[in-house]
């Protein structure tokens, strides 16, 4: 049956339609592909983009960080030359404080030995401690009513 809608087709008309299609089936195919890759190439760059930026962030962290322990290097250093310096001077006050006390213990002897061996200096001992020269413990320490404990006398 035939009618407006119905065409005839030869089989040589097929095999060329068939043979069309084939290729462009292909084509598609290939199209479809290149997509895909065209859609992982801008989702690469956009990745390749926003890493160079984290690189280009972390390396400005890095050089502020470097930065930073320079400068605090530097300051350590400071602070040891310092440290170096104030040892010298501990060192120093020590020799003068040991000096300071070999000379009071020879005075505090004199003391003992011109004040207490008799009675004529009782007023001046009385004077001293009145004008606050010397006080109560000063006065124990000349008298060797002290404890002898060997304790540091200037640590009172």
């Amino acid at each position: 049956m035939m009618n407006k809608n119905n065409f005839t087709i030869s089989n040589e008309d097929i095999d060329k339609i068939k043979k069309y299609i084939e290729p462009t089936n292909g084509t598609t195919s290939n199209l479809r592909d290149t997509n895909d890759i065209n859609i992982i190439l801008k989702k690469y760059e956009d990745d390749l983009r926003e890493h160079s930026n984290e690189v280009r962030n972390l390396k400005k962290k890095i050089k502020t960080r470097d930065d930073r322990i320079e400068e605090l290097e530097y300051d350590l250093n400071d602070a040891n030359e310092t440290i170096d310096e104030l040892e010298d001077k501990v060192s120093s006050l020590q020799e003068t404080l040991s000096y300071f006390k070999g000379l009071w213990r020879k005075f505090i002897e004199f003391l003992q030995n011109k004040f207490f061996s008799t009675n004529k200096y009782d007023n001046f001992i009385n004077d001293l401690y009145d004008e606050d020269i010397l006080d109560d413990n000063e006065i124990d320490i000349i008298q060797n009513n002290k404890n002898n404990d060997k304790s540091d006398d200037f640590e009172r």
